[in-house]
């Protein structure tokens, strides 16, 4: 059994990322990734089964590495979920501008959901970790609106998808994260 070529599946991560970047991930294919990837074709297949399942796995990795550190801002922002909120909301605005290309990829799949297996789909709203834990204190804080995670985490995305539309303008994203704020308070 082969083992696994960690630089190879590095190159593979790191040309999807570029290639949705580029060219979107309607016009990718598994041969224009091996193509970036300076790899065989037939190498994508001996670590993904198909091409859902290579845009699946990476989403769920690359989200994974951006919320990496959340933690530490929610806790750091104290008891009060409103301040988390905050907290949350500029820890995703900063890592998008740390990893521009990262935060576009998985923008673009987590609103292209076709293109992604039921197990990363239920990976952005069930996954244990620091932002299923806001959302739940969100949703049981009766300060804030009764939404669903969905509906929290789509308002939680506006201001990175403010960055990634227009200028990078501090006042505008600070506009953009008071708005989220706002608008989930009762």
């Amino acid at each position: 059994m082969r083992t696994k070529d960690e630089n190879k599946v590095k190159a593979i991560k790191q040309a999807v990322i570029e290639l949705c970047d580029t060219i979107g991930l309607a016009n990718m294919t598994t041969a224009k990734v091996a193509k970036e990837a300076g790899v065989s074709p037939a190498t994508i297949y001996l670590y993904y089964q198909d091409k859902t399942d290579l845009l699946s796995r990476l989403y769920e990795e690359v989200k994974d590495d951006l919320h990496r550190g959340l933690a530490g801002a929610i806790t750091a922002a104290g008891d009060d979920v409103t301040a988390q909120l905050r907290a949350m909301l500029q820890f995703s605005v900063d890592r998008a501008r740390e990893f521009p290309k990262e935060s576009h990829f998985v923008s673009t799949l987590w609103t292209s959901q076709e293109l992604l297996d039921d197990a990363a789909k239920a990976s952005g709203n069930t996954a244990p970790g620091p932002l299923l834990t806001l959302y739940q204190r969100l949703q049981a804080d009766d300060k804030i609106v009764d939404a669903p995670i969905p509906v929290l985490a789509a308002f939680a995305s506006v201001p990175t998808l403010i960055l990634q539309t227009a200028d990078d303008d501090a006042a505008s994203l600070t506009q953009a994260i008071d708005l989220v704020v706002k608008a989930l308070m009762k």
